[in-house]
């Protein structure tokens, strides 16, 4: 019994990496695209996870919902942060500083 809770965990953690992975790489792609289209310099290519929970979709599935943000400049000289909410595997909501909102859109 506990050889199979241990390849049960082990299973979990390998999908949780795996997830993971390919979440952060649909941020930072959605991070590049904003950035691009509201004519902005994503400021050191990176997002940084804040924080992770489970949430319902809108077919009510159970998922990992995660908020990351991440660093841009509009004159070279400011920073502003912007944010992205996943739900599952797709982007929920991304904000950029309330003066870039209308340009992005």
């Amino acid at each position: 019994m506990q050889e199979l809770f241990l390849i049960g965990l082990l299973l979990a953690i390998a999908w949780y990496w795996w997830d993971s992975m390919y979440t952060n790489e649909l941020v930072m792609q959605t991070c590049q695209r904003l950035c691009q289209n509201a004519d902005l310099q994503l400021l050191d290519n990176t997002v940084v996870r804040h924080r992770l929970w489970l949430g319902r979709s809108p077919e009510g599935h159970v998922q990992l919902c995660r908020i990351y943000s991440f660093d841009y400049s509009d004159d070279n000289e400011s920073r502003r942060q912007g944010y992205i909410v996943t739900l599952g595997r797709r982007v929920a909501e991304a904000s950029l500083d309330p003066r870039h909102v209308n340009e992005v859109n």
